[in-house]
C-alpha cells in the first residue's frame, strides 16, 4: 500500500453531469426487486448500477458456471417439492 493521498475531488460548485439511464429487460426486472429488498430508491439502485456499484448477474441464480451442481448440496428428501404439505404437518 502507498502513502499517497487520495485524489482531490472537484469543488461541490463544479460543472454537474445530466444522465438519463433506461435499461429494459431481465436488467430491468432485477434491478425493481433489489430496489423492494434494499428499500432504495429506483433513482439510486440505477445510479449505482451506472457507476459499477451494482453488478447485474448474467444468468438466473444457481445457473452459473461458478455455482456447484445444487442436488451435492441439499441433504433433504428428493421428493420434497412433491410432499412439501405433508412433511410439514408430520
Amino acid at each position: 500500500m502507498s502513502d499517497q493521498p487520495p485524489p482531490e475531488l472537484p469543488p461541490e460548485d463544479g460543472p454537474s453531469i445530466t444522465a438519463h439511464v433506461t435499461t429494459t429487460g431481465a436488467t430491468a426486472d432485477y434491478l425493481r426487486q433489489l430496489t423492494a429488498v434494499t428499500g432504495q430508491s429506483p433513482e439510486t439502485v440505477t445510479t449505482q448500477r451506472a457507476a459499477g456499484q451494482v453488478v447485474v448477474p448474467d444468468t438466473a441464480l444457481g445457473d452459473g458456471p461458478a455455482v456447484p451442481d445444487w442436488p451435492p448440496l441439499f441433504d433433504g428428501p428428493p421428493d420434497l417439492s412433491e410432499h412439501t404439505h405433508a412433511y410439514l404437518r408430520r
